[in-house]
């Protein structure tokens, strides 16, 4: 809470779910239904979709997030990962493409165009999010690097922020991809995944998968 306090939010409160019937109770309700922004921290994403997915709060939030202008939902970690529709619940692939490597699970749907991944490039997340978009090709990837967010509009308008860089999979065009035939434990292989690395400032549409860069001469703000 100081740490926000700092950042000049003077009215800081925290939601402290832990049992899924929480997620009903009448002062849960009226924060969610008061607040200009709503963070999630991090820790477990399986957690989060298991006590809030689904119950009266998490249709108050997605109501909210689609239809009030300047509304906002965060998340750090665990918490920027459940905002997908199809989440990555676990697993890890940092020295092999394996299926089922990746363990996949409902998430929040906030964005259902995304699979997003943290810790990306620190915890050698590379596989997990390839096997990710290869499970669903028509998804966007989104792994992030530490200190680095993304700033979404209208559910599709990207702009990257922090020191680091995202990583985007666009599997849309994939020309192979064997993740449908294999069985688990199995190398994968897929050609044609389009990767882009964006740092400050870029921008990309998650509907389009347009991408615009910054030009050389900017300055990093």
């Amino acid at each position: 809470i100081d740490a926000f306090n700092k950042l000049g939010c003077k009215e800081v409160h925290v939601l402290d779910i832990r049992k899924r019937e929480q997620s009903s109770l009448p002062n849960s309700i009226k924060l969610v239904k008061e607040a200009n922004c709503i963070m999630f921290s991090g820790g477990d994403q399986s957690k989060i979709t298991n006590k809030i997915g689904g119950t009266i709060l998490h249709e108050i939030m997605m109501d909210r997030y689609k239809n009030e202008e300047g509304f906002v939902i965060a998340g750090t970690s665990a918490g920027a990962m459940a905002m997908s529709e199809e989440m990555i619940a676990g697993g890890s692939s940092t020295e092999a493409f394996v299926k089922g490597a990746v363990l996949m699970y409902h998430g929040l749907g906030l964005l259902p165009k995304l699979i997003i991944d943290t810790h990306f490039i620190q915890r050698g997340r590379f596989g997990r999010l390839a096997e990710g978009v290869a499970k669903y090709p028509k998804l966007l990837g989104l792994g992030l690097a530490e200190d680095t967010g993304v700033i979404i509009k209208e559910g599709k308008y990207g702009t990257v922020i922090g020191s680091g860089m995202i990583i985007l999979f666009d599997a849309q065009k994939l020309t192979h991809n064997n993740e449908n035939l294999l069985t688990e434990g199995t190398p994968m292989s897929m050609s044609n995944l389009v990767v882009h690395v964006l740092s400050n400032g870029d921008k990309f549409n998650i509907d389009t998968r347009e991408i615009t860069v910054l030009p050389l001469e900017a300055p990093f703000v």
